[in-house]
This record gives structure tokens, sequence and C-alpha cells, in this order.
């Protein structure tokens, strides 16, 4: 895996890469995955996205033990040495053939991991939910720079069905469509309703008016145009997942909007990759699978809820952000795992969350939220300075122009290279988009 430009710096900087892992146990089945896996650099470090959990404080008491955890993507490898065991076989929709515990492109690898993947000696990245057993279902192979294949929506329709039918609780799917298509939709209702599942979806990467630089948490915010609904995350019995960044910002193309529900961290995540070792991943495709190891957690521990139980207490708990109740970047807020396992809530489970009641003490919440407005204070240091240098380069500019009408020329300054796109992050819109149209199966 090579990394360039400043994300190397950046990787560098935060997580050393040391320990290796074994490479993958067995290859995928014959005449696919052509495209050799490179050899995954292994990262030592406790990754951003699990510190802020504190995960440590929840595992005594569940860890998603006896639960299955559909994983509707690009399958899952299942030998990766930190999901070996963990991975049923599944079905792969695009051979209509029986057997998806491999990962031609390693995002649905990455998805798994972020729930189930197990603790390993010496290195620092855990799934949030270790104990659960993940059900692959291969609905996409696009890969990064290609167009891949993909299921039409009416086959994804059936793989919906297929993981309900397979008695999955939760059905994590990270991929988003942009029309409501009526197969889909009967499949939701048919997984949610029929057969009890909990469906997290991510909301989508395509904010119309991405902001590069989102003012922080605290300040007045303007009105933020909301995104067209995705699908399934708009449908009402679904949990749509956007993304923030460590700062507690939105990651700028995170979808905005009423369907989207609750929110996890989705930058700079890193996850397994495909044959052994991890990668960073950016985008609600890796928000979802974080949402999905939580609700993992509760229902391991009170087995007696329903589907529409677990998705209201994930609501209820989580940590509120930008000052209100609900907002369509973030939803409820951040999900907290912890608060939503320990809690005791009302028994009453409205489509609406009320307001958060009195809680007890949570360490890592009042943590994140000091972080977060230490962050906010130096966003607004650092947007004046901005503000500042703006001014003073029209000046120069301004100076310039004048000067060289009394013909006077400055020298000439080579500019640097501009960085290279980091190859880790993957283009979600390209790599994980359905088709558009309707086809026969």
């Amino acid at each position: 895996m090579q990394r360039r430009g400043w994300f190397a710096a950046l990787a560098a900087a935060v997580a050393p890469l040391a320990v290796a892992l074994p490479a993958r146990a067995a290859p995928p089945p014959a005449g696919v995955c052509n495209n050799p896996a490179k050899a995954g650099e292994v990262v030592k470090e406790t990754p951003w996205a699990q510190q802020t959990f504190d995960v440590d404080r929840i595992w005594p008491a569940t860890t998603g033990a006896g639960l299955t955890v559909a994983v509707v993507d690009s399958g899952v490898d299942g030998a990766h040495p930190q999901l070996a065991g963990q991975v049923l076989p599944g079905f792969d929709f695009l051979r209509n053939a029986a057997g998806a515990d491999f990962d031609c492109t390693s995002h649905g690898t990455a998805v798994a991991s972020l729930i189930a993947a197990k603790h390993a000696d010496g290195v620092g990245f855990e799934g949030l939910a270790p104990g659960v057993r993940i059900l692959p279902i291969r609905v996409s192979d696009h890969e990064e720079g290609t167009n891949g294949e993909a299921v039409t929506p009416e086959v994804f329709a059936k793989a919906i069905r297929y993981a309900a039918d397979q008695n999955a609780r939760i059905i994590n799917i990270s991929l988003s469509l942009d029309t409501d298509y009526p197969a889909v939709a009967q499949a939701v209702d048919y997984a949610t309703n029929t057969k009890g599942a909990l469906i997290v979806a991510a909301v989508g990467n395509h904010h119309a008016n991405a902001d590069p630089t989102p003012p922080p948490i605290g300040s007045d915010r303007p009105a933020i145009p909301s995104d067209p609904p995705s699908y399934p995350a708009a449908y009402a019995n679904v949990l749509g997942v956007a993304a923030i960044n460590q700062d507690g910002t939105r990651v700028d193309d995170s979808q905005v909007g009423n369907y989207v529900d609750i929110t996890a961290p989705g930058n700079l995540v890193l996850a397994a990759a495909r044959d052994h070792g991890h990668q960073y991943y950016k985008g609600t495709s890796f928000a979802a699978p974080i949402v999905s190891a939580a609700a993992a957690l509760v229902w391991a521990a009170q087995p007696g809820l329903k589907n529409a139980d677990v998705a209201w207490r994930l609501q209820i708990t989580a940590d509120r952000m930008a000052g209100s109740n609900r907002s369509n970047e973030f939803g409820y807020g951040l999900v907290d795992p912890f608060r939503a396992v320990f809690e005791t809530l009302p028994k009453d489970t409205g489509a609406s969350p009320a307001p958060i009641p009195a809680a007890a003490h949570d360490p890592a919440a009042a943590a994140r939220a000091n972080r977060w407005a230490t962050t906010g204070r130096i966003a607004a240091l650092i947007g004046a300075a901005v503000l500042v240098a703006a001014l003073l380069t029209f000046a120069m500019r301004t100076a310039v122009r004048r000067g060289r009408a009394r013909r006077w020329h400055p020298g000439t300054v080579r500019q640097a290279p501009r960085p290279d796109r980091d190859p880790d992050i993957e283009p979600e819109d390209v790599f994980f988009a359905l088709p558009t149209r309707s086809h026969p199966d």
C-alpha cells in the first residue's frame, strides 16, 4: 500500500505502522478477484474512532455475542486475522452463488471489521462489537478508478430479504440509491416489520453544498440546504447514519436531510483491508457499521428488545450536537454505546425520541464535549487568521497590478505541487452506487 502527500505525513504521525499479521489462508473463488491484493500495513496505535467510545468500559457487560449482523456490501474477507472464525459463508448475488466470505475491494471487509474485528496482540484497532458473527452478502464489486459490477435494485432487494431470512438481527447497508424503488421498499418492510430486523444505512456522500470548513459546534450555523433523500436510509423504519470528523464537525460531503437519524465517526477511520492489515477510510459507509455495532451491543445486553426499541435507545442516548435535540446534519447526535447499553430509559418508544433524560455522568462524553469546545475556539482563531491573510493577499495583488502599470515585474515564484489524492480514501459515490435504472434479473 502506498501513501502519498499530506495523508502519509498524518498517518505516520498518528499511527506508526508496526506488527505483521499473517496473509490470508485461502484464495477467493476461481475467476474472481483477479486484482491481486497488496500487502497491507498494520497500524499499532488505537484509532481515534475507537478512543472516542472507550469501549473497554462496555465489553465486560456485552460484546454483541450471540447476534448475527449482515453486511450487504462487496463481500468480507473471512480469512483476515482479525475476522477469522467470525464470518459466515453468506451469499454472492453477483455470481448468484453461495459464498461471499471474500472481498475484491476491501470495502466490505472494512465495514465488517468496524463491527466485529477481534483483538490482535500489538494492534490497537478492534471492532466495537467483537462478539458478533458477520453474514456477508456480496452485491457490488466496484473498485477505485473502474466501473466494476453491481447488482440491480431488484436484486439488491433480494439481498435484503436474504439477510432477514438468515435471521440477521441487524442489517448494515453502506450504500445508497437516489430513487425509491418499490422492490427495495418492500424488502425493507419485510426485513423490519415481518422479520424484526434493524436496518442501519449510510445516508450517502453527495452533499450538494459541501463546505470544506464547516463552522465549529456551538457557533451560529447558517441554514444548510437539505439533499434529496437517499434510500434505504430515508425509509421511516431505517436508521440513517451521517459522518463526523474528529473535531465534531460534519464530514463535508455527508448528506443533510430529515432522513439523518444519528451520527458516527466517518473520516480517517481505521479499518481492516482485505488479505491483512489496515487502511484509512472516509465516508458515511464507515460511520454506519459503528452504529450497527452499537446496536449489537445493546441487543445482546437486552435480548428482549424489539428493533424499534433498539433504534429508539440509540437515538435518545446519543450525544446532542449543535445545541439542539435534532438536526438535519447530525440527526439526534453522536452515537454513545455506553449510554445506550447502560442507561435506564422510559419504556415508551415513540417515533421521535423525546429530549434526552437526566443521565449518570459519562466521562467519555464529557471529554468529547470539552474537546470539541476547545476545537471550536481554535477554529475561530484560525478563521480570523485566514481573513487577515485574505486581506493581505488582496492588498498584495492590488500592489502588483499597480506595479505592472509602472512596468515593474515581480520575480517568478515556483508553486509547490498539489498533494496527490490519498489512495486509501474511497470515492464512495463511484464505488458503491447501484444502477439507477431497473433491469430484469
